[in-house]
């Protein structure tokens, strides 16, 4: 009888360790579940989050667009978005106030632009009403990024949180919040990258050759020591060196057709700041010419992590010459260079022969719309799909944000509208 208990006893300690195992392993497996559904349902928002803001910037652009064929693709940009954040949002539970906002905007932004399509030009009443949906769209955005984690917790746990009824509904989520940005680095940053690079000598350098390029590039009484490092393939290919200097690391590039420095990067660049922008662009500016850079001029910056980062367009005359760009990184406590990115500069650089406008400044400029309040102008050659084109460069504010309108210099048709987008490391014109 005893025998039989202690059976029963030992089964059922069996049977109970048996469960919770089952158990803990059912408890892990929809942790793990539920993490996954969770990055889905998190990502599903902010894929919604860049498309709303890629449409913020297509109803900018279509509104301040002076020709008729680039106003009709960036409404296609705008209900292709729009479309886009359908799908994202579809993913999710509609229940929450923010997500049936965002859902309805965008449902509605396709039958509006759908609309706007139809029409040769858009009338007052049409403009004005882009620019309140540009407003619409941040507003959206900006209640569907606060209201993110209460959407991705509803939709992972299937419940439905309380929501205030009358105004406080529908102001529960409509403070502006911060969420990520695109970061402008200068127009035309990432101009042409195939083909033969235009600005390299046929001569062959071997890497023995390529540390002292770039002991002498960086400066030679400023380097401790340089070694080879790991090849690079790629449109131009090059040796890698290392190059240490008293408190910093540096990787470089030099490229084996020619010999010139491709990129040059620091390893860190927690630099104390204590030097301005401007006296960063002065020792940059310096620089270039101290290594056969001449005729450069600066076009925007970027500060950030210690280091300024400045870019430079070549110019022909008084042409600025975007397709060759050379971008140089200075540390901010000593204003030195620590930072070198060439690839436009060396693929594109070469002599254009005679850039004579067609058109005059004043004549390019009746060609931009009325909207855009121009501050600056410039004559300047840009990369197109099609090659390069002679445009007058207008920058111009609407809505308190900065435009860009090229306007071909020969035939008045618009090549391109950028806007510039400011973000927390301080980008400028200069």
């Amino acid at each position: 009888m005893k025998r039989n208990m202690l059976i029963v006893l030992i089964v059922s300690m069996v049977i109970l360790a048996v469960s919770a195992g089952v158990t803990a392993q059912v408890s892990a497996r929809a942790e793990r579940l539920e993490a996954r559904l969770r990055e889905v349902y998190e990502g599903a928002v902010l894929s919604a989050l860049r498309q709303m803001e890629d449409m913020q910037v297509a109803l900018s652009k279509a509104l301040l667009s002076s020709d008729h064929g680039a106003e009709a693709q960036y409404l296609n940009q705008v209900s292709s978005g729009a479309a886009q954040v359908q799908r994202s949002l579809s993913l999710l539970p509609l229940g929450h106030a923010a997500t049936q906002n965002a859902v309805k905007f965008a449902n509605q932004l396709t039958d509006y632009t759908a609309a706007l399509l139809k029409r040769e030009t858009l009338t007052e009443t049409e403009a004005a009403t882009l620019g309140t949906l540009i407003s619409a769209c941040a507003d959206s955005a900006s209640a569907l990024a606060k209201a993110g984690q209460d959407v991705t917790g509803q939709a992972v746990t299937g419940k439905t949180p309380y929501y205030p009824t009358g105004n406080q509904a529908s102001t529960a989520y409509d403070s502006a919040v911060a969420y990520p940005t695109l970061i402008y680095d200068g127009p035309f940053s990432d101009a042409r990258e195939s083909g033969t690079a235009k600005a390299l000598s046929d001569r062959t350098v071997t890497q023995a050759e390529a540390l002292q390029i770039a002991r002498d590039f960086v400066g030679a009484d400023r380097v401790t020591n340089a070694v080879a490092g790991p090849e690079m393939g790629g449109v131009i290919p090059c040796w890698g060196v290392i190059v240490h200097l008293p408190d910093v690391t540096l990787q470089a590039a030099v490229s084996k057709q020619g010999g010139k420095i491709l990129w040059l990067a620091p390893d860190s660049a927690d630099f104390s700041p204590q030097k301005n922008v401007e006296e960063c662009r002065e020792n940059a500016l310096q620089f270039l010419e101290s290594h056969g850079y001449e005729h450069m001029r600066p076009t925007y910056f970027q500060v950030y992590q210690g280091v300024a980062v400045i870019s430079f367009a070549a110019t022909q005359g008084e042409t600025l010459l975007y397709p060759d760009l050379i971008k140089v990184q200075c540390r901010l406590d000593t204003a030195q260079v620590v930072g070198w990115e060439a690839r436009n500069y060396l693929m594109n650089h070469t002599n254009r022969g005679l850039l004579t406008p067609r058109l005059t400044q004043e004549e390019a400029r009746g060609r931009v719309s009325e909207r855009l309040q121009i501050n600056a102008s410039r004559l300047c050659l840009i990369p197109t799909e099609a090659g390069e084109k002679l445009c007058y460069e207008f920058q111009g504010e609407y809505g308190g944000h900065t435009y860009l309108s090229y306007i071909n210099a020969n035939n008045g048709r618009q090549e391109d509208l950028l806007k510039v987008v400011e973000g927390a490391s301080g980008l400028e014109a200069v």
